[in-house]
């Protein structure tokens, strides 16, 4: 995780783009700690009760990266008395109709503290890139009294459906047009405010491009996973989330073994996309196993060539799952346990709840 996090750190430094993390992969004080170089600053959140977490825990200028909504106004505005800076993130006209209708509710000289999101054709949330509503939005903003546009910001969400690296990157250089073309419209409308971008995918072939961006959000880089993997952004040696697992049964009438590691402990996450034909997880240094199936409690190993010697594998044999959602995955567990070599050496525990 140190290696990972400070190649981060050298790749948003090359690029001259400051860093955002987003800690959903882990919601862990001591995640964001090594995150953030241990300044408890500048960090995205999915949720209010991260928010909080961290706020409690001395961090400041936090992003809530989901959409604004009246059910979540005043929890968001208690947050904004203990935090310098707190921002919300508005993918709609209705988002900020809501933050109107609580102007008075603001604690002066405390202001809404605005990211509008745009959408680059992904189905995200937030602004049509190509609209006049995101216009529109940027100058109510402006004229209002009681908000200030922090900044525009893209997900490349469309870089995860993409097969190749060609063709992720294809995405990339249009989403990159879009937004060229959306700040120039901006800078028409005599609107000027930082474009920001992120996802987990584009860091590793990010367009130079230091006069259109700001800032980079990104948060997965931590753990990895496998799917990052198939997509190029990582090495397998770079994956830093796992799941420990042990074999509890052997079924050598299906070429079998039972692992306790089922639905409830492992994402299903491209389960869909790659089963039969091919892996939706990896077993660390077992390239010929590969999982197949799941109940809640037990995952399905059976050789991908041969007949599996079940007697490789005795009862209590722990193996090693690097999953194809790290992020889905940690969500499942209460606990994650913090290792050099074969020592570990901490424990770290999660923010839960919304």
């Amino acid at each position: 995780m140190k290696k990972n996090t400070q190649r981060m750190w050298n790749t948003s430094a090359r690029l001259k783009l400051k860093l955002r993390p987003h800690i959903e992969a882990h919601k862990t004080r001591e995640g964001a700690l090594l995150q953030t170089g241990g300044v408890a600053r500048c960090i995205a959140v999915s949720t209010l009760s991260e928010a909080e977490f961290y706020a409690s825990h001395g961090f400041d200028d936090i992003l809530l990266a989901h959409p604004i909504s009246e059910n979540k106004v005043q929890r968001c505005l208690a947050l904004m008395k203990t935090m310098d800076q707190f921002h919300v993130l508005v993918t709609g006209p209705e988002g900020l109709t809501t933050l109107r209708d609580h102007c008075l509710n603001l604690t002066k000289p405390k202001k809404w503290s605005v990211v509008l999101g745009v959408d680059s054709g992904h189905g995200n949330a937030g602004f049509d890139i190509s609209s006049q509503d995101v216009i529109d939005a940027a100058l109510r903003i402006k004229e209002a009294s009681y908000m200030t546009l922090a900044a525009v910001y893209c997900h490349l969400g469309d870089m995860y459906s993409s097969v190749t690296k060609e063709e992720g990157e294809a995405h990339q250089c249009k989403t990159i047009d879009s937004l060229c073309a959306l700040k120039t419209k901006f800078e028409e409308a005599g609107l000027k405010c930082p474009f920001n971008i992120g996802s987990s995918l584009t860091w590793n072939s990010l367009v130079d491009n230091e006069v259109l961006f700001s800032e980079f959000s990104t948060g997965n880089y931590i753990f990895y996973d496998y799917q990052l993997y198939l997509s190029n952004a990582c090495r397998e040696s770079d994956i830093a989330g796992r799941i420990m697992t042990r074999v509890v049964a052997h079924k050598p009438e299906a070429n079998m073994i039972l692992v306790d590691c089922g639905s409830a402990a492992l994402s299903h996450d491209g389960m869909i996309q790659r089963l039969p034909s091919a892996d939706f997880c990896l077993i660390q240094g077992e390239s010929n196993l590969k999982m197949v199936g799941m109940s809640p409690e037990l995952g399905k190993i059976v050789a991908k060539e041969g007949k599996l010697d079940c007697s490789q594998y005795p009862i209590g044999t722990i193996l090693f799952i690097y999953p194809f959602n790290s992020c889905a995955t940690a969500a499942m567990h209460h606990v994650y346990y913090v290792h050099s070599e074969d020592q570990i050496v901490a424990k770290w525990t999660p923010v839960r709840g919304w």
